[in-house]
């Protein structure tokens, strides 16, 4: 069987819409992305059931008659089994007699590519919403506030989508309220909360009657836990059109008490809000009685610091920054019912004054602890800031008016900062004179074009005692930044390279060394330049191939089957983004018909004939960039042809043949002549590759360690085959010179028959990445895990 598609593998296509609500629902993952990669493969694109599965997606649940009447309207003509094919397909997660549920990951990406067709996407979305009118009003709120997700900004016709909404949750909160039947009335109340939870309602439509519904039925529930993205809402008191007598809880549960007290860290600058919970009414401090047991939301808002919902599980201590000089501040607290109480907390006298602020420190919600710490540290290294919650709901934005700050931002850039983006679109961005990003993790991506950034700085380590270092550096580049200085930072002396070098190869080579640590190595060294043989080009240009004598003779090859081999030579590492920049940098996409020359290094290239000859039988796709371009890192998204066209103009450059592996040659590479598993053995090792350890999809969750990305060549020198080739498991998947389906046929040509990959890639997990795993894929497919590797049957001097 063939592997899926990479997970993650590009960035999701464009959309036809100014995408004010992104897709809210939960984020697809590896196992759902192969899903739909399957089924687009086996079906084909335009296949009936495939285009009716899209058509479909953006139902919460699809019925019989909805699934009969969707294949009459939107596809007249076909025949009925489409229907039995997509009942009974892998992307069901859930089947019944009366209906089936799409993985949620599933709906997301086919609904994804139906709103590239926005007359076709009104024509579902109008047909879902007729075809289930009749359901229960819980059930259409749920599919209600999908099709919300997916539909345009509110100009008029969508706004009065937008008043149909609201008026939906009016009549779904009065519902629920008006329930005298217990048990029907906490079915409702749970069925509300689980669509609330799952649609990311305030992202959806930030609206009062979104907060009232939560606030409700948490009360009556006596269930107040909390959803990360609503942390920032309001503190509301219900409607009174509810009735006063429907707001008491349902008293089938104990109420928590709290006590609450104050107190300034004088070490931090900051107030300390302890909250515990308490028997008894009255003692120290303030003390507040919640309409629900614990843990329980409690919304906090202090002067000076963005008001939020905090969970309160009976002895919390909040950090709560100042930010004036004031002697003293008020604290209003709030609980889910509207209650509101009011702490007034004393500052001393001789509190040191704050320290000039140098610059604002932008955060997401999600990060607001982190961003408390580090401006903290900040603040005991010398730099003041003052914190900003960037605010993500476009109705809280301004008007776009806003002057400018004169203070430059530094933006936090996390996990959630870059998720938070990709979905925003631009909303988070910020009007600012200077703008920088910090980030903790280089694991994480940076944004895409258009997100305000004009430089990126790294600070890793920095709670850790070791990272003195790494923290001196750090706040080198953020005051030279500060200073604004144009010019870059001066180099490094050579002498100081060389030192640094050393140290990070030693890195490598200990087996202790973490895999993100070997991660952020490669990458230092793509940056201050990597002296390996093998990764980059030799004086004249030229990519510089460290080869690796693989000895002729007998080996096990997959089942136990004997064969034999001559012996032939293999690149220790995958082709590079330096050395396949050359051949793009000798025009190998430029128009064959001109007869251009360019340069390599100072040496002459081909000219346009033998470019020709680069692609002779062979497609010459459009070029993709690698989607992580550090030089030293494996060349990604390139299909089977442009691996090919790369071999001939290398060999024309070395003066000997260069060319793919045959499956036999790369196994034998991989699995030594003993036929193992795994080039170092027959059993997985947690940190030998970079793969993803942590997949529970086919079972083989071995580790704790998924990079999300591809790293540098040969950094995990312990993972190396018997013979000393490296990257055979994970990083990057690699192109064979035989087809799939016929092993004995080694000739290129533009067919279209299935190619070869070998070895699995950083998106998949242990059992993917055994060197007896054989994938068939179409020959044009560019991808962001796939990459190449080279072997010559030439003697090497």
């Amino acid at each position: 069987m063939a592997p899926g598609d990479e997970r993650r593998d590009a960035a999701p296509p464009a959309r036809p819409f100014p995408p004010r609500r992104a897709m809210s629902w939960r984020e697809p993952g590896g196992f759902e992305e192969r899903l739909v990669a399957n089924f687009r493969a086996e079906w084909g694109e335009r296949a009936p059931v495939v285009r009716l599965a899209r058509l479909l997606a953006p139902a919460t649940r699809i019925e019989p008659l909805l699934l009969r009447n969707a294949r009459l309207h939107f596809l007249p003509g076909s025949g009925c089994e489409i229907e039995s094919l997509l009942w009974f397909s892998r992307l069901v997660a859930a089947r019944g007699n009366r209906d089936i549920v799409f993985h949620a990951g599933v709906s997301r990406l086919l609904a994804n590519t139906l709103q590239h067709d926005a007359a076709l996407f009104e024509a579902a979305i109008d047909f879902i919403e007729r075809h289930t009118s009749h359901w229960p009003p819980e059930d259409r709120l749920e599919q209600t506030m999908r099709l919300a997700t997916l539909r345009p900004p509110a100009d008029a016709p969508e706004r009065r989508q937008d008043d149909s909404l609201r008026n939906g949750l009016r009549d779904m909160l009065q519902l629920v309220a008006d329930e005298g039947d217990e048990k029907r009335r906490v079915r409702l109340a749970r069925s509300i909360r689980q669509t609330l939870a799952t649609i990311g309602s305030d992202r959806l439509l930030p609206c009062d009657e979104l907060h009232w519904l939560r606030q409700y039925t948490s009360v009556r529930l006596g269930t107040t836990a909390e959803t990360p993205a609503d942390a920032s809402r309001p503190a509301l008191p219900l409607p009174a059109w509810i009735g006063e007598s429907k707001k008491e809880p349902v008293r089938h549960f104990r109420c928590a008490r709290l006590a609450v007290t104050v107190h300034y860290d004088r070490s931090a600058d900051h107030l300390v809000l302890h909250i515990r919970e308490t028997s008894e009414a009255g003692g120290a401090g303030e003390t507040i009685p919640l309409p629900t047991p614990l843990p329980a939301e409690l919304h906090v808002d202090c002067a000076g610091t963005p008001a939020r919902w905090h969970v309160i599980h009976g002895d919390d201590r909040l950090r709560l920054p100042i930010g004036s000089a004031a002697t003293s501040l008020p604290i209003v607290l709030t609980t889910i019912d509207g209650s509101r109480y009011r702490l007034e907390a004393r500052l001393p006298d001789d509190r040191p004054p704050p320290l000039p602020v140098r610059l604002l420190f932008s955060h997401l919600p999600e990060d607001r602890e982190q961003a408390r710490a580090i401006a903290g540290w900040l603040r005991r290294n010398g730099i003041g800031s003052e914190l900003v919650e960037e605010v993500v709901a476009p109705s809280a934005r301004g008007s776009g008016n806003e002057p400018t700050p004169a203070l430059p931002i530094l933006r936090l850039w996390t996990p959630a900062a870059q998720r938070r983006q990709q979905a925003a679109a631009g909303d988070l961005d910020l009007p600012a004179a200077r703008s920088a990003l910090l980030r903790l993790d280089p694991a994480v991506d940076l944004p895409q074009p258009g997100y305000a950034a004009e430089k990126v700085i790294d600070l890793r380590g920095w709670q850790n005692d070791q990272a003195a270092a790494i923290a001196d550096d750090f706040l080198r580049q953020l005051d030279h930044w500060l200073a604004g200085a144009d010019a870059e930072e001066p180099p490094l002396p050579a002498d100081k390279i060389d030192d640094e070098v050393g140290r990070l190869l030693a890195e490598l080579d200990d087996p202790a060394t973490t895999p993100p640590r070997r991660l952020a190595i490669g990458d230092r060294l793509a940056k201050i330049g990597d002296p390996r043989r093998g990764v980059g080009l030799d004086s004249r240009g030229v990519p510089e191939i460290d080869w690796v004598e693989i000895p002729g003779g007998e080996f096990l090859y997959q089942n136990g089957e004997k064969r034999s081999l001559p012996t032939f030579y293999m690149a220790r590492y995958p082709v590079t983004n330096a050395q396949f920049q050359a051949f793009i940098d000798a025009g190998a996409y430029s128009d064959v018909s001109q007869g251009t020359v360019n340069k390599v290094g100072g040496r002459r290239q081909g000219n346009a004939a033998q470019r020709g000859d680069w692609w002779r039988d062979l497609r010459r796709p459009e070029p993709q960039p690698s989607r992580w371009q550090q030089s030293n890192r494996p060349r990604t998204n390139v299909d089977l042809y442009e691996a090919l066209a790369f071999t001939r103009w290398l060999t024309q450059q070395l003066g000997y043949e260069v060319r793919l592996p045959t499956e036999k040659e790369w196994e034998r590479a991989a699995r030594g002549r003993d036929g193992r598993e795994y080039p170092w053995g027959n059993s997985y090792e947690s940190g030998r590759a970079n793969i993803d350890e942590t997949a529970h999809y086919s079972g083989d969750k071995v580790g704790e360690w998924f990079l999300d990305q591809t790293t540098a060549v040969g950094v995990y020198p312990h993972g190396a085959s018997p013979e000393g080739v490296l990257d055979l498991a994970g990083n990057v998947w690699e192109w064979c010179l035989n087809k799939y389906k016929d092993p004995g046929q080694i000739q290129a040509g533009a067919s279209g028959e299935p190619g070869v990959v070998r070895g699995g890639s950083w998106g998949h997990g242990a059992g993917v990445a055994r060197a007896v795993l054989r994938g068939g894929y179409p020959p044009g497919n560019q991808r962001g895990g796939w990459g190449f590797r080279l072997v010559s049957s030439a003697p090497m001097t």
